[in-house]
């Protein structure tokens, strides 16, 4: 996989958060020309402003235009979509907001993607998408059908999505703003104990969006082998490691929540195969290549009430990992 990115010219939108930082590291191993494209130059300038190896590029992926310039300007071999609205309490009042971003500039990506000649892009997508329940999961859930679009339509560019759950570390993320709350004393407001979510970390975030691109053949959408665990374990792993306990209140689930995700849906399962040990992906019911996966995936869908890991010092472990 080292050979397929070393020295590759990659467009990353979104660059300046979590997921986009984490993978220019990575990248940046390679020797790979990044282009940073965001819209928040305050943290473009934090984060790359000393580094003359990044070219940075302050723009919206709204705006088609800008896009189509960056594009022909510095003729990316790859481009991985991350820039989304994604905070679901805030889509759930601003669901215009969010279709035009994680919509119509998902598709505005696509579409310059497409106009130059970019071998591969792979959106970033979510757990959420997967039978969504909210307006950030919708969006998502059409923005990944709008990739596989294109790439039925393309005779050139690779087309593809990449789902995953909750990243421990990443902004916004709960488990290290509630660590900071148990160290404080503070009260937890928990919507369920039986809440169940699908963990793991950055650095498996950045190895997932990577080995999907790698694989990609078009139209799929890739899905990570990992575990899940109960809000109560998930509570217990966060006491362990702050070594205090907690007064917690119950405060129901939230608009646009819900008890259980998903990343793969029983419907999808007799299009799902497996092209590496911990990496699923669905192929496009519709499609005019031949993939060629050979591995078909026998097991259950991914509903993270199914996939539980109720051992405390595996998550403890987990945490830690994720949690620098």
């Amino acid at each position: 996989m080292e050979n397929f990115y070393r020295d590759k010219k990659i467009l990353i939108t979104g660059g300046t958060g979590s997921l986009g930082k984490a993978l220019i590291g990575k990248l940046k191993q390679f020797n790979c020309k990044l282009i940073v494209y965001s819209r928040d130059e305050g943290k473009q300038a934090l984060s790359f402003g000393n580094d003359s190896d990044i070219i940075r590029v302050i723009g919206d992926v709204r705006d088609l235009d800008k896009l189509d310039v960056t594009m022909k300007r510095h003729k990316p071999d790859y481009v991985i979509h991350t820039g989304a609205l994604k905070r679901i309490d805030d889509m759930e009042f601003y669901p215009d907001e969010c279709v035009k971003t994680n919509i119509n500039g998902s598709e505005n990506v696509a579409i310059s993607s497409q106009n130059n000649d970019v071998k591969k892009c792979i959106l970033i997508s979510t757990d959420k998408a997967c039978q969504p329940v909210n307006v950030y999961g919708s969006s998502k859930f059409i923005a990944e059908r709008i990739f596989t679009n294109y790439d039925y339509n393309s005779n050139s560019t690779i087309f593809s999505s990449v789902r995953y759950g909750n990243v421990i570390a990443s902004r916004g993320s709960f488990i290290p703003f509630w660590m900071d709350a148990i160290s404080k004393g503070e009260d937890m407001n928990i919507t369920s104990m039986e809440m169940t979510r699908f963990l793991f970390t950055l650095d498996d975030a950045v190895d997932t969006v990577l080995k999907s691109l790698y694989h990609s053949e078009g139209g799929e959408v890739f899905i990570p082998k990992i575990n899940s665990f109960k809000m109560e374990v998930i509570i217990e792993a966060m006491k362990k490691i702050v070594n205090k306990e907690v007064n917690i209140n119950i405060i129901g689930v939230r608009p646009g929540e819900k008890l259980h995700e998903d990343m793969l849906a029983k419907t999808e399962l007799p299009f799902t195969y497996q092209p590496d040990e911990n990496l699923l992906t669905v192929i496009p019911q519709y499609t005019k290549k031949k993939h060629s996966y050979d591995k078909k995936y026998d097991g259950l869908e991914f509903n993270s009430s199914l996939h539980t890991n109720d051992d405390i010092d595996d998550l403890v472990e987990l945490i830690k990992r994720g949690v620098k």
